[in-house]
């Protein structure tokens, strides 16, 4: 009987093989030369597996999957770490997050010409190729393997794994583990990228999101939100996974979630007073990607202004869509309701001025179930301050007609600086993917699996309509709460459990289970303030 495995996307073709082939030769022999990992039977595999007799295999690019390029950021990122342990071995070497389409990357102390150095010890050590080696031992050989070498953090992070055994990779007689499938050697990220950034370097990799492949300048709203957050995790005493872990089980939990949100409210009111003692400011805008927080954060925002005496109105750029039938098309030729053309902002501009001119206007209502606007309702103000809230907020299209100066920019998004450990950050979009599983779910009762289905949309939206923009905020708003993915663990775990290779974005499921498997869970939903962002997801 031949060994076949059928390769490719949608046209599948049959592909025979020996008993000692690898995925990687049939990757190579096949021409899927960008390819780092693969899907076989709906799980993502090393190249360095066997083919499975019978499998659909499909091989996956980090130019062509997020799934993809994670495991080439894991791959360059064990690269770059052995780079600065062989040149730097008495310096710290840190990931801290993402940022510019990659991982901003510290050590401590970075001397002039150090980068420069890394890159090229990098450049060495992918052209030599070396593998990978996965190693499956008991959880406390792992610990051991890890306390002599130093990655005490990793080791404390082994505490809460909740299964016996553990997967430990060794590069170069160095240990390290960057928690998911790895390359099979480190050839397979000749395209990494190594550049000075502020006090550190950005590590940057290849990504399906052709959008977010932005240039490394300078952004300064981004280095003030992040070294916030950074300030909060050191008085809140947080830095890693464990530490909120440690803080749980010692029973600190209530007071630390009353510290974090009380960091919010200073956040919160420090932006409402820059607003009200600028004197000029009549509309401001709020926008971020999906599931940042931005309702909350608005109506927030606005309880601030009222407490410094300005009066607020909100208005729902949702009742600016055109009707379903004039909205434009997108590439695969349906409705496009993410881009700037589905709304008509024509109208916005008008009723904006006419408000601001003390005039009134006549305000739409739309009516979702019909696909039009059914209505208008007449508005006038005095002095209010005009509280808008939505993805196209940061783009000048939308409000043309108001002067730069009457205007207020403000991003929001949780853009955590909480590290699983030292190596491996908590990726934004994964905490923004868990809190739209969770809200999709309570408010909406859309299954797990239909907000799979739409997430690389959103987030494709997300790069093509929001990000381009972010950097004319004038203020950045971190929604992220440390806390967050303990209670997130109790709405989500379960449902995320119910996802099989079988299925769809079973991949998916998996890295959020393996993620969340890293913190308790916290039950008392109590504990959290009616007015917190979370429960604009969590209910």
């Amino acid at each position: 009987m031949k060994n076949i495995c059928y390769v490719g996307n949608e046209e599948k073709t049959a592909v025979e093989f020996g008993q000692d082939t690898r995925l990687w030769e049939i990757a190579e022999r096949n021409g899927f030369k960008d390819a780092v990992c693969a899907l076989m039977n709906g799980r993502i595999v090393s190249l360095a597996d066997s083919p499975e007799q019978e499998a659909q295999v499909v091989f996956l690019s980090p130019y062509e999957s997020e799934q993809a390029s994670r495991v080439y950021l894991r791959g360059a990122t064990y690269v770059l770490y052995r780079a600065a342990r062989e040149l730097f071995p008495k310096r710290r070497f840190t990931v801290a997050y993402m940022l510019c389409g990659g991982a901003y990357c510290e050590l401590e102390p970075l001397e002039t010409g150090d980068v420069k150095k890394l890159k090229r010890r990098m450049d060495e050590l992918i052209a030599a190729d070396e593998e990978f080696v996965l190693h499956v031992m008991r959880v406390d050989e792992a610990k051991k393997i890890m306390l002599d070498e130093g990655l005490d953090d990793k080791a404390e992070l082994l505490s809460y794994r909740p299964f016996d055994y553990f997967r430990l990779y060794e590069y170069g007689g160095m240990h390290n583990y960057f928690y998911g499938i790895m390359p099979k050697s480190a050839g397979y990220v000749k395209d990494a990228g190594l550049y000075p950034y502020g006090d550190g370097m950005i590590l940057k990799i290849p990504t399906p999101y052709h959008e977010a492949a932005v240039s490394i300048i300078d952004r300064p709203q981004y280095a003030d939100v992040f070294k916030q957050a950074e300030r909060w995790g050191k008085e809140l005493s947080v830095v890693n996974v464990a530490d909120i872990n440690n803080i749980f089980r010692e029973g600190g939990m209530a007071e630390f979630i009353r510290v974090n949100e009380a960091m919010h409210v200073s956040a919160i009111d420090s932006i409402a007073r820059q607003i009200a003692d600028s004197g000029s400011v009549r509309v401001v805008l709020v926008a971020g990607p999906s599931s940042s927080g931005k309702t909350t954060f608005a109506s927030r925002l606005s309880v601030h202004l009222k407490a410094l005496g300005k009066k607020c109105r909100p208005i729902s750029v949702d009742d600016y869509y055109k009707s379903r039938s004039d909205i434009p098309l997108d590439e695969k030729g349906k409705p496009d309701f993410e881009c700037i053309e589905a709304l008509d902002t024509d109208k916005l501009g008008k009723d904006l001025e006419l408000l601001l001119s003390g005039r009134e206007a006549q305000m739409p209502r739309f009516d979702f179930v019909a696909g039009e606007r059914r209505e208008t309702v007449p508005m006038s103000i005095d002095d209010d301050i005009l509280v808008i809230e939505g993805i196209h907020g940061l783009n000048d299209r939308l409000t043309h007609t108001i002067p730069s100066d009457k205007k207020f920019k403000i991003f929001i998004s949780p853009l955590t600086t909480l590290n699983i450990d030292s190596h491996n950050v908590v990726m934004p979009e994964d905490l923004r993917l868990l809190r739209r599983l969770v809200r999709d779910k309570r408010t909406r009762g859309y299954s797990f699996a239909q907000t799979f289905a739409v997430w690389d949309s959103v987030r494709r939206g997300e790069f093509k309509y929001i990000l381009p923009y972010q950097h004319t905020a004038d203020v950045m708003f971190n929604s992220t709460l440390f806390y967050e993915p303990l209670l997130l663990k109790k709405h989500a775990y379960s449902d995320l459990r119910q996802f099989t290779p079988d299925m769809p974005h079973y991949p998916e499921a998996l890295d959020l289970l393996k993620f969340l498997n890293y913190f308790l869970s916290f039950s008392d939903q109590g504990a959290v303030p009616q007015n917190s962002i979370l429960r604009e997801f969590i209910g």
